[in-house]
């Protein structure tokens, strides 16, 4: 009996602080949104105010402002909808009552959105403890790797190429390292890196991705804040024996927004690469060619233990949704090389 008041004093406790300190918590421990904590959905970052009866996420950039609920449905999800106008304007992310699930999982917390067949169609992310996220590093994940300046010799010359190597913050020319900064936009990672004095690139440069590489671009930023092209343009080949083209989708989480930045073809080999990377074997005649040509590819036995990480399952399920995107809905940046 005295154990049982124990419990149910302690169980009083915990609801009094959840009502407190203004959070909904879903499934297992640490699956909450909390009141004040900012997450990015690719295209703008929210903030959230919670309460046990619903959650409310408002936009925080600059312009008309945006919101809507998570109403919690159940023990370990919530079903979209609408926030009163007198709040923001629906951003529509998927349609009214469609489910939503909160993880937290590998260190990475997560509002995972479904469309009305219960397919994963987008997802957004607290800002403020996730590896490699653009929004808060000011790193674009898909430009950093090793490069060569020029197509690859064809076989059995030598390979005299230039090299350059982006990092997450830094850049590697002839030699030289020197730093480089990202413009944002509404804590948005734009295509556009500064490189910082010393170096052969120093400069500003829109970055658009091709099949093989990166197109360079460079460019200056006018008085209303606009960038436009000028001087000196660059492709840059993938050039890394070790790692695919498509490496930086298994190194974090992509959004939708970073994903609409290429062509379904491309897409179909990015997504593919991630179960590559775990040495997954291919029938699909096309798939099997492309990737034995790779020479960092190993093939397994079987696939009876290919495993990828939460990350890796949720931008394969992003890519897929993007997939699914009619053409007519979309405007890739991907071009083919300059040269």
């Amino acid at each position: 009996m005295i154990c049982g008041m124990k419990q149910r004093i302690l169980l009083v406790a915990v609801l009094l602080w959840t009502v407190v300190n203004g959070f909904a918590q879903i499934g297992q421990a640490g699956q909450k949104v909390v009141t004040g904590s900012q997450w990015n959905i690719g295209w703008g970052q929210f903030e959230a105010y919670a309460t046990p009866a619903k959650i409310q996420m408002t936009s925080v950039h600059e312009g008309e402002t945006l919101a809507f609920e998570l109403k919690p449905n159940g023990t370990n999800q919530y079903s979209y909808a609408a926030a009163p106008e007198s709040v923001g304007e629906n951003p529509q992310i998927v349609p009214q009552g469609a489910k939503v699930v909160v993880k937290n999982q590998e260190g990475l917390k997560v509002v995972i959105f479904y469309d009305e067949k219960g397919r994963i169609e987008n997802a957004m992310f607290w800002t403020f403890d996730s590896p490699l996220h653009n929004s808060k590093w000011f790193v674009i994940p898909e430009c950093c790797g090793k490069y060569a300046i020029g197509p690859a010799p064809k076989a059995g010359e030598p390979d005299n190429r230039e090299r350059v190597t982006i990092g997450q913050l830094d850049i590697t020319f002839r030699g030289v390292r020197v730093d480089y900064e990202v413009e944002s936009l509404n804590d948005q990672a734009l295509n556009i890196i500064t490189i910082a004095p010393g170096s052969d690139l120093s400069g500003t440069w829109y970055a658009t991705p091709t099949a093989s590489g990166l197109n360079l671009y460079e460019c200056q930023k006018d008085q209303y804040g606009q960038f436009t092209k000028v001087g000196r343009t660059m492709t840059l080949y993938h050039a890394d024996p070790e790692q695919g083209r498509w490496h930086f989708a298994s190194m974090a989480m992509l959004n939708r927004c970073t994903l609409g930045h290429y062509r379904k073809s491309s897409l179909r080999l990015m997504r593919n690469e991630i179960l590559a990377s775990h040495g997954y074997k291919f029938t699909t005649k096309d798939l099997v060619d492309y990737f034995t040509s790779q020479p960092w590819y190993h093939p397994a036995e079987s696939n009876d233990h290919v495993q990828l990480s939460f990350y890796e399952q949720m931008t394969v399920a992003l890519i897929q949704a993007e997939e699914r995107k009619p053409d007519s809905e979309r405007s890739p940046i991907e071009e083919d090389p300059l040269w």
